[in-house]
């Protein structure tokens, strides 16, 4: 019977093999290459109209054809999309729409390389207008699915995994920024400027990793590509990085000379971002070495270019920072106010505009873990229309068929299980951090921590019930292989920064109370104080023991051990404050 299976696998397998060929025609392939081509020359029409472009695609692709009519509108929607994008500098709904439809067409058309495509830019546009957390889930859709794609089927290839590369940077992900610069490098022209662009952020990657002769190496390299190429501005950042490498070398009057050639260009080009970025840091070095007065200057001037987009506001945040600085160190309280009213605003602003404050608010990986749970499920679907595929061919083996049958019925329960597990882990998780937010968003008095607390002993008490629950039924192979549960229940306890917070505001509503405590009792420690003040407002020894990570003895016994050394004070030790 084992042999007979196995053979019936090895032909199932066999089919699938045979099946994976048959539905990857060449048209993949082909229309690759036809959309590579109209993207080189993508930068021929940067100074023309988006209808001239549109007119270049329609009469291309009539020379060149695509797989079908519906193929052909995806490339238009996504080429019109950057077009509108670059000529209106901004996010704006024209783009969004476009890209929208882009993607929900490739998906219409089962083609996962024009999805991963189209995604990329749609990605890469929310990126570059600092909307990052709209950006994030795209990049997210992308990796996941650029790690089960051959390369000869990727579409930009080296574009592709260039961009993937610089979403990563920005999640300080440099090791894997750096595997995804080694395959763009692998697939980029030889002296182009976008071979110049990956050794530039390679570069970078090594210098965050602090590997700064490695870093100045790949500018060094940057610097020969991009003169080759004729790539003024790239030539212009790679002399601005080597600044940043000499600056934190204290190199201080190479950086300044580097910083200036850096500017001269940019300011040639037209390139406000890099001319903002280059003063800024030219001012930092000004500033490390003492010349506030020309520190102040380019900041200003810096500041000026800030200002000219609205996606630059977090570069005009950090700069309103160090004219704060500067102002407070020379005493001069008119520029020091102007700097505080307007980080304020730009406070406030960058809330709703750049989403990786937002992002880093809730927290990189609550979010990845949610978006990779979606991302899943959506691979979970493209796998079973997969199946049906495989199974449409291999319809005469109705035994192959059976044995299908029972291996997707069985997986479809350990997934719906896994599915249930999860949901339920997430729903334990998003409780979390919206009481986190609450108290977050809210003076934190020591009222808003009592609320805060009693919340996190309900949630705590309900994990601790999931828990026994999951402990006996099916779901306790999930539990003890991931633990996401035990991880959820440990998040919730006290740690020593929640401490010393929730301390404080004790302190500042009842300072009378405190005071007292501590005088009469020199000798409480840490550990004491927490039990007495947490008792003092009203919390009994099992809400205690939650909150603290310790089991309900301990928290009795430690209340004994304080009653025997301070068995006169004992009550008003734990007097409970009304």
């Amino acid at each position: 019977m084992v042999k007979f299976l196995s053979f019936l696998a090895l032909i199932f397998f066999s089919a699938c093999f045979s099946a994976q060929i048959f539905f990857r025609s060449d048209h993949s392939l082909s229309d690759k290459k036809i959309i590579d081509e109209i993207a080189r020359r993508y930068p021929d029409f940067k100074n023309k109209t988006t209808k001239d472009f549109s007119d270049f695609i329609d009469h291309y692709t009539r020379k060149n054809t695509l797989k079908n009519q519906k193929v052909k509108e995806i490339v238009t929607s996504v080429f019109a999309a950057l077009k509108t994008a670059e000529k209106r500098d901004q996010l704006n709904f024209t783009t969004n729409h476009l890209f929208e439809k882009a993607i929900a067409d490739s998906r219409s058309q089962k083609r996962i390389d024009l999805e991963i495509w189209a995604s990329l830019h749609y990605a890469f546009y929310f990126y570059t207008y600092r909307k990052y957390e709209k950006s994030f889930p795209l990049f997210m859709f992308c990796i996941k699915n650029l790690d089960k794609t051959e390369d000869e089927n990727i579409i930009q290839i080296s574009e592709t995994y260039k961009k993937i590369a610089y979403f990563l940077t920005t999640t300080d992900e440099f090791a894997k920024a750096e595997e995804y610069l080694k395959k763009a490098e692998k697939y980029a022209e030889p002296n182009s400027s976008e071979l110049a662009s990956i050794l530039n952020t390679l570069g970078h990657c090594s210098a965050k990793t602090n590997k700064l002769s490695e870093a100045k190496n790949y500018f060094e390299q940057t610097l020969r590509i991009a003169e080759k190429s004729g790539d003024e501005v790239r030539y212009a950042k790679a002399l601005g990085s080597l600044a940043e490498i000499e600056f934190r070398k204290k190199n201080y009057k190479k950086a300044i000379s580097l910083l200036e050639k850096d500017i001269e260009i940019s300011e040639k080009n037209e390139n406000n971002q890099n001319t903002m970025y280059a003063l800024t840091v030219l001012s930092k070095v000004y500033f490390e070495i003492g010349n506030l007065k020309t520190a102040e200057k380019y900041l200003e001037e810096a500041k000026h270019y800030s200002q000219s987009k609205s996606y630059f506001r977090s570069s005009e945040f950090g700069i309103n920072e160090m004219i704060l600085k500067i102002a407070e160190m020379k005493g001069d309280e008119k520029t020091e106010l102007h700097a505080r009213r307007r980080l304020e605003q730009l406070k406030d602003s960058l809330k709703d505009y750049d989403g990786k404050e937002t992002i880093l608010k809730v927290g990189w990986e609550s979010q990845k873990k949610q978006l990779q749970l979606k991302v899943q499920m959506e691979q979970a679907k493209q796998e079973k229309e997969s199946y049906m595929k495989i199974a449409a061919i291999v319809v005469c083996f109705l035994l192959i068929l059976t044995i299908i049958f029972v291996i997707r019925s069985y997986r479809h329960k350990m997934k719906s299980k896994k599915s249930e597990y999860e949901t339920k882990v997430l729903s334990l998780l998003v409780d979390k951090i919206k009481s986190e937010n609450k108290l977050n968003t809210t003076h934190k008095t020591i009222h808003s921590y009592q609320i805060y607390l009693a919340e996190k002993n309900k949630q705590i008490e309900e994990l601790e019930k999931e828990m026994e629950k999951v402990k006996n039924s099916s779901f306790s192979e999930l539990e003890e292989k991931s633990g996401e549960l035990q991880k959820l229940l440990e998040s919730h306890l006290m740690t020593d920064e929640n401490w010393k917070n929730f301390r404080n505001a004790f302190i500042q509503r009842y300072p009378e109370q405190y005071k007292e405590l501590i005088g009469q009792h020199p000798d409480l420690t840490d550990s004491n104080m927490r039990i007495i003040i947490l008792t003092k407002l009203n919390m009994n020894n099992t809400e205690i023991s939650r909150l603290l990570g310790v089991t309900l003895d301990a928290v009795k016994k430690a209340k004994h051990r304080l009653r025997k050394k301070y068995e006169n004070d004992y009550e008003s030790l734990f007097k409970q404050i009304q």
